[in-house]
């Protein structure tokens, strides 16, 4: 059995949400990272990780093109030849 690795924000309202770290992945010299909603398994989202004052922030890739490209490559890293 796996353990899920919890990452939680605070939203807009300081709520705080739980996500579900489901990969990272490194493109075009960029960290982001996969994170889907606790118990909610068919959405995802993609934050680019970056460092700000030696400490890593997440921010929400809200750009189509960007967005497309990482999940091109989390699709496959599913590719079976």
């Amino acid at each position: 059995m796996t353990d899920k690795q919890i990452i939680s924000f605070f939203d807009e309202d300081g709520q705080k949400v739980d996500f579900e770290l489901v990969e990272i992945i490194n493109l075009e010299d960029n960290k982001y990272a996969l994170l889907a909603p606790l118990g909610e398994e068919d959405d995802a989202y993609v934050y680019k990780i970056v460092e700000v004052d030696g400490k890593e922030e997440y921010v929400v890739v809200e750009d189509d093109d960007e967005f497309e490209r990482v999940l091109e490559e989390y699709d496959s890293y599913f590719d079976v030849d």
